[in-house]
């Protein structure tokens, strides 16, 4: 029996950070001038994805072309990478804003203030990248007493958390301790020894809950390990994975994420204005035994005043979402 059509809405599904195809992390696109705000929520948990966005009319025509409210399927968040830069070219891609190449800036309304987002492609929209300044840098290191709540969480002795950068350059040595940074969400930002280490990691997701909680980071816990020493000749290259409570499996891109990781390596004097800095992102394995692991690819620069984030993003399919409720 065919249900009775109480409305249609377009919808765009987009990979963030794809290089590949079906790769980078997926994303629902729709518009939410259709659909009561009330159910924004419920939609994003039926839909399964890390993030879901709605978009609107802006509050502020004058400064905004589209207001986005982000949701995980635990809440909505005011700010989030890969939700930004796909739901940019999502709207170029659907025709609700025109894409005028080889860029287009697409200006967001979100939770914490309007985010431009600079799109780019020979002919259709194909990447995207956003910056702003709304960075703070790390807090003080933390303390042994605190780094106990990270072992359970990552599965990793204490010790592992202190880790020895080698750099090319006379000066030798660098220690880097987890700290909590925000490039626009307050993250935790943990150091590995080793990329082996980073492939093995094993999050309980109750302890990542808890550690969360006891460590002031409000959307995750990124750990990442140098692929080499960081040279100022060359892009820094990383290896990363991610942990957020909110997510039930692990991110495979996380944009803010990116962006708190290269304020922290600029802090530390690793990533130089202009810097790029690489994040080869996500699970080693899939969920199912046997298959792969979704990766991405990420690319950050922070001059120790703005931060910029950009990735490819691969269109999946669009079409109308016919709503039975």
């Amino acid at each position: 029996m065919v249900l009775p059509m109480k409305r249609s809405v377009p919808f765009v599904w987009v990979d963030v950070f794809a290089e590949a195809p079906f790769g980078g992390n997926p994303l629902a696109v729709l518009d939410g001038s259709g659909i009561p705000e009330e159910a924004h929520l419920p939609l994003a948990r039926e839909l399964s994805l890390s993030e879901t966005t709605f978009y609107l009319p802006p509050t502020t025509p004058e400064s905004a072309d589209l207001r986005v409210r982000i949701f995980t399927q635990a809440k909505e968040i005011p700010f989030a990478g890969h939700p930004l830069l796909g739901t940019a070219v999502a709207v170029l891609l659907n025709g609700r804003l025109p894409f005028r190449a080889p860029q287009t800036t697409v200006r967001l309304e979100t939770g914490m203030g309007v985010v431009p987002v600079t799109v780019t492609g020979s002919d259709l929209p194909e990447r995207a990248q956003f910056s702003h300044d709304r960075i703070s840098g790390p807090g003080t290191p933390l303390s042994d007493e605190r780094l106990a709540w990270l072992s359970p969480a990552l599965g990793l002795s204490m010790d592992r958390f202190r880790t020895r950068v080698e750099l090319s350059s006379a000066s030798g040595e660098r220690i880097l301790y987890p700290q909590v940074v925000s490039g626009g969400a307050r993250q935790l930002i943990v150091p590995i020894q080793s990329v082996e280490e980073i492939e093995e990691l094993s999050a309980s997701y109750r302890d990542v809950v808890v550690a969360e909680k006891a460590l002031g980071a409000e959307l995750g816990i990124l750990s990442f390990a140098f692929r080499s020493p960081p040279r100022a000749s060359e892009p820094v290259r990383v290896r990363a994975r991610f942990f957020a409570y909110d997510a039930p499996n692990e991110d495979p891109a996380t944009g803010s994420a990116a962006a708190s990781l290269a304020v922290y390596l600029h802090h530390h004097r690793l990533l130089a204005p202009g810097q790029a800095l690489e994040i080869d992102q996500g699970p080693p394995r899939g969920p199912i035994e046997g298959a792969p692991g979704r990766r991405s690819l990420l690319r950050a620069f922070c001059d120790g005043t703005t931060v910029q984030v950009e990735g490819r993003v691969r269109e999946v399919l669009q079409g109308d979402m016919r709503l039975q409720f």
